[in-house]
């Protein structure tokens, strides 16, 4: 069998040269892009899905720092002190607890009854302000309702 002549090989849009109707490595190519933007938007969707199980809203926050929010919520649950964890009582308010998430960011959480209960997690620039004054830290317990005044 004698090979096809070069003369009768088309050049595609894509600049590749074939005997086909259109470009079967272009093609190809892009149904693997198809197949990984499917597995990425299935994978996001899974990711989005997994915040309806949290007790406070992490939406916002790195995908570490929420997996280490979890982490740290579920040591809770299990029983285990704050102080275990690294956490520490505020000075102006006794009953609001912070525990570090990583250097960064901290978990805010309040204490009533003996439970705790956590009310969000703010970065190093949101948690300074909101604890330098008594005022702002009482009204971020009671805009949570965990604390009856």
């Amino acid at each position: 069998m004698s090979r096809r002549s070069r003369k009768r090989r088309k050049r595609f849009s894509c600049r590749h040269r074939g005997f086909g109707q259109y470009c079967h490595r272009c093609a190809s190519q892009q149904g693997l892009k198809q197949a990984k933007m499917k597995a990425r938007q299935l994978e996001r969707q899974q990711w989005e899905a997994t915040f309806a199980e949290d007790q406070i809203d992490l939406r916002r926050l790195p995908r570490s720092i929420v997996l280490k929010t979890r982490r740290l919520l579920a040591t809770l649950q299990q029983g285990v002190g704050y102080w275990q964890l690294g956490g520490k009582r505020l000075h102006q308010e006794r009953e609001a607890i912070k525990i570090p998430v990583t250097d960064r960011y901290r978990l805010l959480c309040g204490q009533e009854n003996g439970e705790i209960a956590p009310l969000k997690v703010l970065s190093h620039e949101d948690y300074n302000p909101l604890v330098r004054s008594k005022r702002r830290i009482l009204s971020s317990f009671l805009s949570r309702g965990s604390r009856k005044g």
